[in-house]
């Protein structure tokens, strides 16, 4: 493409009009995500979460991937805003944030609205906007700022594990990592065939044998969930249908695929 020849007035106008097609791509774009949410299709295809499917399939940097998903999820409770993407009149930064603070505020979708119309009022600074919104709501400021030096290798390492809990927030991915770590006390059952919930042998024995590593694979491409965390012991032959809790019939899936795999059968009438 050689843009030397062209004329200023041109230049410019071109670059008016790639802007617009460039929002309407982003409203299809968001749309799609909504759609793959809602068919819960990353789940099928062998990932943990929508934002890990972001990232290894569509090839999105985490960051970026965190605010298309986050702009999504505030489009899809607040239609209103998605005019206002196909119109340039509303960004993504501005949308995650949006999602965040109302997310956090459990606002109603009144409260949404008026948070939109809020923060298009006047051109502010992200840091602006947040304090803005954080005000309409009400919420105190409970942060904690911590400062962690780490050599280069570290840093690395940190990165890598932030996309495995597939978080991009380090504060997010921390007590995420927290809560894996530390286990809430639980009772002593005396495990048997027929008790319902596997018991601390059984599920050391099914972690080990799945090497700590969901053990849903897709239908579709064959692949394999990476999700390490939040691990659960589920039966084969659900217990409702007779399944009896012992190794051979139990396997280890992530909440999120413990969950499709429930959602399925529903569907198809096994229960």
């Amino acid at each position: 493409m050689n843009l030397k020849n062209l004329k200023n007035e041109v230049l410019v106008q071109n670059t008016k009009n790639l802007i617009k097609e460039e929002n309407r791509i982003l409203a299809k774009v968001l749309a799609h995500f909504q759609e793959i949410e809602e068919r819960k299709l990353y789940l099928e295809l062998g990932y943990g979460s929508l934002f890990l499917f972001a990232v290894k399939e569509l090839g999105y940097k985490e960051a970026s991937a965190q605010r298309r998903i986050e702009a999504m999820r505030f489009i899809n409770k607040t239609p209103e805003a998605r005019a206002m993407v196909e119109k340039g009149e509303l960004n993504l930064s501005n949308l995650s944030l949006l999602e965040r603070v109302s997310r956090e505020a459990q606002a109603t979708h009144a409260q949404s609205v008026a948070a939109l119309n809020l923060i298009q009022e006047e051109s502010t600074s992200a840091v602006e906007s947040e304090a803005k919104l954080r005000g309409y709501f009400k919420l105190e400021n409970k942060k904690r700022v911590v400062k962690i030096e780490m050599d280069e290798e570290t840093y690395q390492l940190w990165l890598a594990t932030k996309a495995k809990l597939g978080e991009v927030l380090d504060a997010a991915a921390i007590k995420k990592l927290c809560k894996s770590q530390v286990e809430m006390p639980q009772k002593k059952v005396r495990q048997a065939p027929t008790t319902r919930t596997a018991g601390r042998v059984l599920r050391r024995e099914l972690l080990k044998q799945a090497e700590h590593q969901c053990e849903y694979v897709s239908s579709i491409n064959g692949r394999r969930c990476e999700n390490r965390h939040f691990l659960q012991a589920d039966h084969k032959v659900p217990y409702f249908l007779g399944g009896k809790t012992v190794q051979p019939n139990m396997r280890v899936l992530c909440q999120q695929h413990n969950a499709h795999v429930y959602q399925k059968l529903k569907e198809k009438n096994v229960f």
